[in-house]
C-alpha cells in the first residue's frame, strides 16, 4: 500500500496509510511507488512530492521573500552529489552521500539540509533518498519547462561521506575541469552541465558574500539572491543568450561578480574561447535536448556495485491500492483504484471501465469526480471493491477502458491484512500486524524501518529480520498470525512488513 497523500509528518503518514497496505504493485513495489511521485503530482491522488516546485518560482523551506527556488536547490544539491564521483574507481556519484557533508566549505548555503529535510518523509525500504534526490532533478527539469529526463531506480545511499572535490567559485580552472574529468565528463561535457545546471536559481549573499555583494539584500529578497538570467523559475536557453549577447544577467553572478577571482562561469565558458557556449545557443531549443543528455549522465553516475533499474515510464492503466482483506464478516475483499492515464490534449474517457476478477463476469467501475493533471495528461480514478469466492483460483485480473485490455497478475497464497494492521507512535515507533497465509505453517516476516541517523537527515533503513509471530484464528480459509515491533526510534516514513516465502523471496509486502 501507498498513500496517495503528500508525507509530511509521522502522523499524516500514518493516518493516510492504514486504510490499504497490503497492496499489489505493478510493474514491481519500487517502480510503482516512483511512478507515483512522477506521474500523480497534481489534483486528486497526488503524491504531494511536486508542490514543492509548484509554482517553479516557490521556495518550500522558509519564506518567500528569501529569494530562493526550491527547483534550483534540488540540481545544484544532485550536481554536489555528482561531482564528486571518481569512475576509474567506481565510486562516488549519486548516493546521498552529500547529506554527511553540509558542513564543508564547498558545499555552502542552505540548500542540502533545505532539501533533505523535504525529501525524508518519501524514503522508505525500497525508495532510497539518493533516488529522491534524482527524480527531484528530473521533476524540477520536465516540470518547469525543459524536457523529460529518463529516470532509472535502484541508487544506494551511502553509510557516510563521500570524497571532496566540488568547483567552487575561486577555483582556477585546471582544477575545475580536473573534478569533472573524474566524474567522466570533459570540457565540453562541463561547459554544458553548468550551463544547463545554471538556467534555473540564483546566487545568494548569504551563501556566497565574495561572489554576490550586500547591497542585494532587500525586504523582498532577504538572502541577497542574483538570478543567473531573467527567466529565473524557467528551464530554457535564456542563460546561454545573454551570456552571449551580454544582456539581461549576462550569464549571473558567476560571470559578473565584482569579485574577479569568483568569476567561476566565465572561466569556465571562456576555457575553449566560447565554442561551446555558442555552439548551445545555436541550438536553440535544442538546448533542452542537451541538457536532458547531459543531466541523465550525471544522475546516472552511481558506484560501480550499483545497478539500475529499467526507466520507470508511466502507466496508462495502474492499478493503485489493489489489495486483499477481510470485511466485517470475514470474507476476502479485493479492492482499491484502477487509474486511467490520458495523454494531453485528449480528454479522459466518459465511459465506465471493466474490472474482471479471474473469470468472473465484468464489474462496471465509474470514476471518481475529482481528476489528476501532470506534464504526462489527465487520471481519473476508478474505486472497486468485489468478494472473492475462490481464492485458489484467483491468479489475475483485467482491466478494458477506452480500447485498452490489461491483465495484471496476482498471488493469493500469503498477504499483509490492512484492517489488522496498525502504527503508533509516541516516544517510539510501535507495529501491531497480522498477515493471512493458506499455509497452516507459520510465516517468515521481516519489518523494515526507515529512521534518523546521526551525521544527515537522510534517513537509515533498520531491519528486524523473523519477526515472531502467534498463531490468531482463521477466516475465509486463511490462517491469521499476529506480530509486534517495537522499533525502538521514531519512523520518517512508511514502515514496510514483507511475508517472505522459502527461498526469501518477498511473497507480499505492504506499508504504512
Amino acid at each position: 500500500m501507498w498513500s496517495f497523500k503528500r508525507l509530511l509528518a509521522l502522523p499524516t503518514i500514518l493516518g493516510l496509510l492504514s486504510s490499504a497496505s497490503g497492496a499489489f504493485f505493478y510493474p514491481n513495489t519500487q517502480a510503482s511507488l516512483l511512478e507515483h511521485i512522477l506521474v500523480d503530482t497534481h489534483g486528486a491522488h497526488s503524491s504531494g512530492f511536486a508542490d514543492a516546485i509548484t509554482p517553479c518560482i516557490n521556495y518550500v523551506s522558509g519564506n518567500q521573500s528569501m529569494g530562493r527556488t526550491t527547483a534550483a536547490q534540488w540540481i545544484r544539491v544532485a550536481f554536489h552529489d555528482f561531482v564528486t564521483a571518481d569512475i576509474a574507481s567506481g565510486t562516488g556519484g549519486l548516493d546521498a552521500s552529500i547529506g554527511f557533508e553540509t558542513l564543508r566549505e564547498e558545499n555552502s548555503g542552505s540548500a542540502f539540509n533545505d532539501s533533505f529535510a523535504f525529501f525524508r518523509p518519501y524514503v522508505n525500504p525500497v525508495i532510497s533518498t539518493a533516488d529522491i534526490l534524482a527524480i527531484s532533478v528530473v521533476m524540477s527539469v520536465g516540470n518547469c519547462g525543459g524536457a523529460q529526463i529518463p529516470f532509472r531506480a535502484g541508487r544506494i545511499d551511502a553509510t557516510g561521506g563521500g570524497a571532496f572535490g566540488v568547483p567552487a567559485p575561486e577555483t582556477d580552472i585546471p582544477t575545475t575541469l580536473g573534478f569533472f574529468s573524474g566524474a567522466g565528463f570533459n570540457q565540453v561535457d562541463s561547459i554544458g552541465l553548468t550551463a544547463c545546471g545554471h538556467t534555473l536559481g540564483s546566487v545568494h549573499h548569504g551563501g556566497f558574500p565574495t561572489v554576490v555583494g550586500p547591497e542585494a539584500v532587500s525586504s523582498d529578497n532577504l538572502a541577497g539572491g542574483i538570478h543567473f538570467d531573467t527567466t529565473v523559475a524557467k528551464f530554457d536557453p535564456m542563460v546561454v543568450h545573454e551570456y552571449l549577447n551580454g544582456t539581461g544577467q549576462r550569464g549571473g553572478p558567476l560571470v559578473t561578480s565584482f569579485n574577479v577571482s569568483s568569476r567561476s562561469d566565465l572561466r569556465l565558458y571562456e576555457s575553449d574561447n566560447n565554442l561551446t557556449m555558442i555552439a548551445l545557443g545555436e541550438q536553440g531549443t535544442g538546448f533542452l535536448n542537451t541538457c536532458v543528455g547531459l543531466l541523465q549522465r550525471m544522475i546516472e553516475t552511481v558506484p560501480k556495485s550499483v545497478v539500475l533499474s529499467d526507466v520507470v515510464t508511466p502507466m496508462e492503466v495502474k492499478p493503485i491500492n489493489a489489495s486483499l482483506d477481510f470485511d466485517s464478516k470475514g470474507s476476502l475483499i479485493f479492492s482499491g483504484y484502477i487509474r486511467i492515464l490520458t495523454p494531453t490534449p485528449s480528454s479522459p474517457p466518459s465511459t465506465p471501465a471493466f474490472l474482471t476478477v479471474a473469470s468472473a463476469t465484468p464489474i462496471p467501475l465509474n470514476p471518481e469526480t475529482a481528476q489528476g493533471q501532470s506534464i504526462f495528461g489527465t487520471t481519473a480514478f476508478y474505486p472497486f471493491a468485489t468478494k472473492v469466492i475462490d481464492a485458489g483460483s484467483f491468479a489475475h485480473f483485467s482491466v478494458t477502458s477506452h480500447g485498452l485490455h490489461t491483465t495484471f497478475p496476482v498471488q493469493t497464497s500469503a498477504f499483509v491484512v490492512p484492517s489488522l494492521t496498525s502504527v503508533s507512535s509516541t516516544s517510539t515507533t510501535i507495529l501491531n500486524f497480522t498477515v493471512a497465509t493458506r499455509s497452516r505453517v507459520a510465516p517468515t516476516v521481516k519489518v523494515q524501518v526507515p529512521i534518523g541517523q546521526q551525521g544527515t537527515l537522510g534517513p537509515a533503513i533498520k531491519t528486524f529480520n523473523n519477526v515472531a509471530v502467534n498463531n490468531a484464528g482463521r477466516k475465509a480459509g486463511y490462517g491469521l498470525w499476529a506480530g509486534s515491533v517495537d522499533v525502538g526510534a521514531l519512523a520518517t516514513g512508511a514502515l514496510s512488513v514483507a511475508i517472505l516465502d522459502g527461498e526469501g523471496k518477498e511473497a507480499d509486502v505492504g506499508f504504512f
